[in-house]
């Protein structure tokens, strides 16, 4: 529980779950939303990995970055649980998150946003 892994024939990163499951990262950017860099990945062997059941994928660490898909225009905060809270402005978007919003705003593949569920949306700052 709680420890990185990955396969010597595979790039994926996985974190090992408390319910004894592996959750992949399902790109770079996702990865580095949790952790700096890769030192804390372990390689363990392809049939060790095939003995931990897969699990769903691991979404953006809540507040790190504003995230969008390329077909919906709106602006999303990640909250707790991948729960994606509509940013109604680009105002409120520059109070919570900086001048800068825009540099923290990625594009999320539209095949990994149903692993988010959209909540209630951001109408101020407060």
């Amino acid at each position: 529980s709680g420890s990185l892994i990955k396969s010597s024939i595979s790039p994926s990163a996985y974190y090992c779950g408390a319910d004894g499951k592996r959750y992949v990262f399902p790109n770079q950017q996702v990865y580095m939303s949790w952790y700096t860099d890769f030192s804390s990945v372990k390689t363990i062997t392809t049939e060790a990995l095939a003995t931990i059941p897969l699990g769903k994928n691991v979404t953006y660490r809540p507040g790190s970055r504003l995230v969008k898909v390329q077909t919906d225009p709106k602006v999303y905060a990640i909250g707790h649980g991948g729960k994606l809270q509509w940013v109604t402005s680009p105002e409120v978007a520059s109070r919570l998150y900086g001048n800068d919003w825009g540099k923290k705003l990625e594009d999320i593949p539209e095949v990994f946003f149903t692993d988010y569920t959209i909540g209630d949306p951001i109408t101020t700052s407060q």
